[in-house]
């Protein structure tokens, strides 16, 4: 779950369930905000929501709000299948990985003849 709002002091109040977002979706969602606004987080005591609270030196606009949440609705979800990619090929791209950097000797795929 994740709920977005404009208050009245035009600062962005977001409130995310960790568990269905964890730290890192929600820091890399945050990283591309933080050169344009001041975000603070903390967590809810007894439950798993993030209140993060997004403000400018001037209270943003409705137009602007509007732009945000679609954006931010859309990071959320777009790090989120990220991660979830990440996790489940993790095991074949160490496979790569490994293949990619041992010794060639070991992996002789093709030979080539003078």
């Amino acid at each position: 779950m994740i709920d977005i709002e404009l208050n009245p002091q035009g600062d962005v109040i977001l409130n995310v369930d960790k568990s269905i977002y964890d730290e890192s979706v929600i820091d890399k969602v945050l990283y591309w905000w933080a050169g344009d606004y001041v975000i603070t987080r903390r967590n809810t005591p007894g439950t798993s929501v993030q209140t993060i609270i997004v403000s400018a030196s001037n209270p943003i606009t409705q137009e602007a709000f509007d732009r945000m949440r679609k954006k931010l609705s859309a990071d959320f979800v777009d790090y989120k299948n990220r991660a979830l990619i990440t996790s489940e090929t993790r095991d074949l791209r160490n496979i790569l990985y490994a293949k990619a950097f041992a010794n060639s000797d070991d992996f002789v795929e093709f030979e080539f003849k003078d």
